[in-house]
């Protein structure tokens, strides 16, 4: 993994928390792509919750029809900027087979804004060359989203949070 910027932590006490990081990302992905967005952490962490409400806040977001892409491994939702949304929890149980060169061209088009959920089921040669890793934990009640960027992109995109 390349060198990540210092952490920018966000409180999630609740899912009014996770909806305002959403709207804040999307906000912050209209300005600047951040190349890839990985979402790391476990079961019930609220990967998939918070890519909702990123891809709702996007311009066409509320006419997506969003849901998780665990059995269909990618989803492509048409909002500004064009949204493709990666699920690789089942690589690692052999369910679902990688769409490598979809994955790949997501990472290469600056126009698509790709969101990857357990971006650990990557291998090195596959991992995006810029973006923000949002590693999300829960415990008890209340949860963190630590974002770090890799890249010109996402230290750039992680700068605009803080004035938005």
């Amino acid at each position: 993994m390349p060198t990540l910027t210092a952490p920018l932590d966000f409180p999630l006490a609740s899912l009014q928390d996770t909806a305002r990081l959403g709207r804040l990302l999307a906000a912050a992905a209209i300005l600047r792509n951040p190349g890839a967005l990985l979402l790391s952490g476990p079961l019930g962490a609220g990967k998939t919750t918070l890519a909702r409400f990123l891809v709702e806040a996007l311009p066409g977001g509320l006419d997506a029809e969003i849901s998780s892409p665990s059995f269909t491994t990618a989803n492509i939702y048409c909002t500004s900027p064009l949204t493709h949304h990666f699920d690789l929890y089942r690589l690692a149980h052999g369910l679902a087979a990688l769409p490598e060169a979809a994955l790949e061209e997501s990472f290469d088009d600056a126009g698509v804004l790709t969101i990857v959920e357990w971006p650990e089921r990557l291998a090195p040669a596959q991992f995006p060359p810029e973006g923000v890793v949002c590693s999300l934990r829960r415990e008890g009640g209340h949860g963190e989203a630590s974002l770090t960027g890799f890249g010109t992109l996402g230290r750039l995109f992680l700068e605009l949070l803080p004035g938005l």
